[in-house]
Order: C-alpha cells, then structure tokens, then sequence
C-alpha cells in the first residue's frame, strides 16, 4: 500500500490558491449579467453613457442635463472600459469591469499592507511562507457589512476606495527608512489624487490630516518623511487642478455648483441634497453594525497589542504604521460625525485601514473554534434556504412560505432558468464545500468569509433575476416605451421626441436615456408642460400629482414591489390616437 505525502509547499499553494479563489468569486458575484440598480447606480451609468456617447468629456451629464454632484473618474474609466468591449458586452456590463479594475487596485494594496506588518493571513499550517500575500486583510475590506453590497455598484465611492487604499499602504511604507521615499510619496500623492478625482475633497483631505498627524509617531518624524510629503505633493497636482481648471473654463457656474454645493455644503448642512442625518444614535449603530467583523477585530488587536505592556508609547514606537492606521480612522469617523450628510456607503473608504488593522489579530482558541461551528452551520443553512427558495420562484411557488420576503420582491414572478447562473452558483457551492473540507488550515477568519462568499455567491446567481425584476426599470420602461410608440406620429423616432419630466429624478432620467434611448426636458413647473408633446410624472406614495387639464393619460407604471414610486405618461392635449392605426393625428 502506497501512501501519498503532500508537502508543506504544496499545502500552502493549495491554500493560497483556495483563498484567491474565494475573493475573487465574491467580487465578481453580483456584479455583472445585471441593469443598474437604485440607488447611485442609474444616474452613474447616465453619466458614463455620456461619456462614451462623447457629448462632453469635461463636464458629466445625466440625460440632457449637467450633473456635478461627483468628479468624473469614475464615469471616465467606466466609458473607457464600455468602449473597450463595445459590440461584446452592454455599456453597463462593460463599465462594471472598470469596477473591478479599481477593487483589484485596492485588494493588492491592502493584501500587500497586511503581509509587510503580519505576513500571510494566520492559518494552523506553521509551514507558510512569510511571502506569501495576506488575503485575510482583503477579505475583512470587502465582507464586512457595510461593503458587501456596496463594493459591487458603479459609483464614485469604488475608486474613492483604492484612492484610499493606494495612500495608505504608500503612507504605511514611509514609517521605515529603508524603502524609497521618492517612490511611495509619489504614489501617496497619486493615491489622494485619485481619491480627488473620485468624489472630491473628504478622503483627500483625512488623509492630509493623517499625513500631519503621524508626525507624532516617531517613525515618521525625519527629514526623509518631510521630502517624501513634497513628492507627494507634486503627484498630486495633476488630479487636483487639471480637471478643475477644464471644468471651470466649460462653466464657472457649474465649477461653483459642484466645489462649493456639493463639497462644503453637503458638509455643512447648508445645501440639502440627500442623505442627512437622523441622530447621533443612528450614526453610532451604524458605525458599530456595518463595521462588522473589520472594525470589531481592529479594536481587539489594538486591545491586545496596548496589554501586552509599555502601553501608548510604545505603541506609537514599535508599531508606526498601524498608528498611522488608527489615526487615519480616527479621523475619518471624527469628519463623519462632524458632517451634517451622512449615508453607509459613505464608510468605504475607512474599510482598508480597519481591515489591515483587523488582520492582525489573533483569536483565543475558544473563540477560533466557536467562529468556525457559527460560519459552518449559520452559512450552509443560509446557502441551502436560498437554493430552496430557488426552486420554489422557479417552480411558480414563490407565496410559500415567503414571509417577509413580498416586502422587497415580487412574490408572483417567475424565475426563468438559466444555464450559466446555475452553473456558477453550482461552483459557488463546489468552493464552500472545498472551504469546509480545508476549513483548519484556512483558519476561522478566513473560513468565515468563505461561508459569506457562499451566501451572497448563491443570492447573486440562482436569484439574480429576481432581484433585478425588483430593482431595475427595464420593465416598466418597456412598456414606457411601447406606449410611446403606439401614440407617436407615423414615422417619428421616440430620440427625437420631446418628453417633458416633473417630479422624475436623475435616476430615472439616465434609465430612460439608457434603457429606451429618451432624454426627457426638465420641467421647474407643470405650467411649462406645454413645450412637449409628452409629460411624464413620478407619483410618490400619498403624494399623487395632479395633471394639466385636458392632457390623455396614455400609460402608468412602476418597479415591480415598489408601492412608493409611480410613473404615469401623457400625451398632448391636440393628440387623437387613430384606432386602426395608432398615429396621432
């Protein structure tokens, strides 16, 4: 009998290829074979639509109209991608890869933080190869709460996040003399600078902060650090002033809009565009749910490391970088909290100092122990609901029991099958079963994630469809559009059709510009309704608009399982529909 040795190089390849795999099947659940999703998503796909259309390359647009909530990076690389893989793939699904390019940037960046200050992710194989790249800290950035969703939406915030990350692990090599200072303040300017580009001054400015903080840990108190903060600089000049400056020779106006309304009065509560705060309560149990396992494991490392003797100190001198870390987050949830606009997806880019610093902890072994039972029974009785739950969609069973599933979902709609999206569920559940089996060298962590990747592998595969019946507007905007080209004049093309919007949103203005090719006016007052043959209302829940007299209601519609929103198209008062040929007359 021949017995087969496995060794310890080999062991560890298979773990480290596991882990890669579990990652990145978690990254790319969810984010393709989809439409754009409420919210941030419908008007981010109308700007990168303008983008690759090349109405304007300066200023964004959603639809007809200027919209400069956000700085374009995003929407640039977006349209980028789009034009890359025109003719292959739908302008959203190819501007979801540039998505993924940005999350790629950001798990290197913090996987390659993480193994610098531990090494690899803690496993129970003591043969691992100190070189070997932390996927722990990568995991803990995108699978706590308040990421999972989020890291997977076309929206600024995503290459906000690897702005972030890059400065960081920029920041972090400067805490030792011997790597190049030249180098990493470059790509600590270019790091603030994308996260400029991105979304505007908050980041930008916490990691400014940040890099004038760490002068109070020694490592960084050099002249070394000071000439690196001056290259740093320099890389940063051309993501901070060359758009700027195009943007205000293209309109001063608009430049203000966005500098001054979108960044300082957001800020300070004088301009209310969405997402204000409720109370300070809220805030804090959001911080501390959403933060979860990332920032709960951070505060236990730093418990650990401050017992272990010597106290601040010592921490501040043996430990620079996660000092710079904790004072990075620090200050980032202190200019949260000062905000008067605050939302959960605002909290990304605090997700890869916390997870660097949760990476570093070292779980009791109850604990371990008691980690890896939960993730095993919690996450296979979740996976094993969700394939139930398949079936009975697909089978037309979907009112069994449902509970409160019908709040957020259609009940009556009917999954239709899908080859590839059983196939990659169908390896979703192949890698948690391997997870399983090797669940001891992958350690608690680790395996926990894998149980997540489970879950949400399997919710965005077999009940993708479903999911997207709730929450894009394809649906309604096809019937939008059928309607609209029953009432239209004989050979006119719904492009060139004036349709007028009140109460309608630039979520919904960029979905109708993407989905059925309109660019709706917008209208101040149901007064102007006249400069159009068409008027489209948006009815929110209790709050029905009332029409101008004598327009012909033509068609109503919504998301399927949204009671708040309700669309209703009308046509001109002149307008008489022919019976037998459906032209107006």
């Amino acid at each position: 009998m021949s017995i087969a040795i496995v060794s310890p190089s080999s062991r560890t390849r298979k773990i480290y290829w596991l882990s890669a795999a579990l990652l990145f099947a978690f990254l790319l659940a969810g984010l393709f074979d989809r439409d754009p999703w409420k919210a941030d998503e419908p008007y981010s796909v109308g700007m990168v639509l303008n983008f690759f259309r090349g109405h304007d390359l300066v200023v964004p647009h959603v639809a007809a109209d200027p919209f400069v909530e956000k700085p374009p990076v995003m929407y640039w690389t977006g349209a980028f991608f789009a034009r890359l893989a025109s003719g292959v793939l739908p302008v959203f699904d190819a501007a979801q890869l540039a998505v993924l390019a940005w999350l790629v940037i950001a798990v290197i960046c913090v996987g390659r933080l993480a193994q610098r200050l531990y090494g690899p992710a803690q496993t129970h194989d003591t043969n691992t190869d100190t070189d070997t790249f932390n996927w722990l800290a990568p995991m803990l950035m995108v699978g706590s709460f308040g990421a999972i969703e989020n890291i997977h939406k076309l929206t600024a915030d995503v290459p906000q996040l690897a702005g972030a990350a890059l400065a960081l692990a920029a920041l972090g090599r400067l805490a030792k003399a011997e790597n190049a200072s030249r180098l990493w303040g470059l790509l600590f300017g270019t790091g603030a600078g994308i996260a400029f580009l991105s979304k505007g001054l908050l980041v930008p400015g916490v990691l400014g902060l940040t890099a004038l903080a760490v002068l109070a840990v020694p490592a960084y108190r050099t002249r070394r650090y000071a000439g690196a903060l001056g290259w740093a600089v320099l890389a940063s000049l051309p993501w901070l002033i060359i758009w700027p400056a195009l943007f205000w020779h293209a309109s001063e106006p608009l430049f203000i809009e966005w500098f001054w309304d979108n960044n300082f009065g957001r800020f300070f509560g004088f301009v209310h565009l969405g997402g204000e705060r409720t109370t300070y309560g809220s805030d804090a149990a959001s911080l501390i749910g959403l933060t979860f396992p990332a920032g709960w494991l951070a505060l236990g490392a730093l418990i650990a490391q401050l017992r272990q003797g010597g106290g601040l100190r010592r921490f501040l001198s043996e430990c620079p970088e996660q000092a710079m870390l904790w004072l990075y987050a620090g200050l980032f949830v202190a200019t949260l909290v000062a905000s008067s606009a605050i939302r959960d997806i605002y909290m990304l880019p605090l997700f890869p100092a916390i997870a660097v610093l949760g990476a570093g902890v070292r779980l009791p072994t109850w604990l371990e122990k008691a980690w890896s039972r939960v993730a095993l029974v919690l996450m296979s009785v979740l996976g094993l609901f969700l394939w139930v739950r398949w079936g009975l969609q697909l089978s037309g069973g979907g009112h069994i029991a449902a509970g409160p599933i019908g709040k957020w979902l259609p009940l009556d709609y009917v999954l239709p099958f899908s080859p590839g999206l059983v196939l990659a569920a169908v390896v979703v559940a192949a890698l948690w079963v391997t997870a399983i089996v090797h669940r001891r060298q992958l350690g608690a962590l680790v395996f926990g994630f894998a149980g997540l990747m489970f879950v949400w592998g399997t919710l965005s595969t077999l009940l993708l469809p479903w999911i997207n019946e709730a929450r894009s507007y394809r649906t309604p905007f096809d019937e939008l559009r059928a309607s609209l080209s029953h009432a239209a004049p004989h050979g006119t093309s719904l492009a060139t059709r004036c349709v007028g919007s009140y109460n309608v949103g630039e979520s919904e203005r960029a979905m109708l510009d993407y989905f059925i090719d309109v660019r709706p006016v917008q209208l101040q007052d149901l007064t102007q309704a006249s400069r159009c043959s068409v008027l489209l209302l948006l009815d929110k829940a209790n709050a029905r608009i009332p029409a101008p007299e004598g327009w012909r209601e033509i068609w109503q519609g919504g998301r399927a399982g949204d009671t708040n929103e309700r669309f209703r198209a009308f046509v001109t008062p002149s307008a008489t529909v022919s019976a037998s040929a459906g032209t107006v007359k």
